[in-house]
């Protein structure tokens, strides 16, 4: 083989080399940034269920906020998206057991649904329909295991039309929700 034609291919394998630590770099650089965005996310998402905690429970509709931070980073990442989920709620947790168990039985899974569905669908219809069914498992979780009223009183009716009303309610929330999220999402 002539000297010219090693020396291109010695240029060549060079250039692959440093092509490729420009790539495992900018990888990094991607992990560092998504990690950065979800520890933000965490930061926002325990602010927004403690706001009751710290002020007075004026404020507690702000904690219906706290999903909208898990639902962006799992819009990103969904892997990142349930570590930011259990993160935040250890932390919420740790300061109230109260908001802790509201966040990881209603806006958490809200979050995580949405966010994650968002990802992999996008039908509108087919992303509310599947969150809706998390969150009326979630919300029957706590109002008949648990025994807190999800809604804020007893239900009327008998098992099935309370879970039918929860059901109705919890699609008509992610509904909601998710034009918001994605609202916000899209406005950057």
């Amino acid at each position: 083989m002539p000297i010219s034609k090693k020396i291109f291919f010695s240029l060549s394998d060079f250039a692959h080399m440093i092509y490729r630590k420009h790539i495992k770099r900018r990888d990094t650089l991607k992990n560092s940034k998504f990690l950065a965005i979800g520890g933000l996310c965490v930061c926002l998402a325990v602010l927004f269920q403690i706001i009751p905690v710290i002020f007075s429970e004026l404020f507690v509709l702000t904690t219906m906020l706290s999903a909208l931070p898990i639902y962006i980073i799992s819009r990103i990442n969904p892997k990142l998206g349930i570590v930011a989920l259990i993160g935040a709620g250890i932390i919420i947790m740790s300061i109230s057991t109260h908001k802790g168990l509201f966040f990881l039985c209603t806006n958490g899974p809200v979050g995580i649904s949405l966010g994650t569905a968002d990802y992999y669908f996008n039908k509108k219809a087919l992303i509310s329909l599947l969150s809706g069914v998390i969150l009326t498992l979630t919300l029957s979780f706590m109002n008949y295991i648990i025994g807190i009223p999800v809604l804020g009183t007893s239900l009327p009716g008998n098992f099935i039309i309370q879970l039918t009303i929860i059901f109705l309610f919890s699609i008509l929330y992610c509904f909601t929700y998710l034009h918001l999220a994605r609202y916000i999402y899209n406005s950057q």
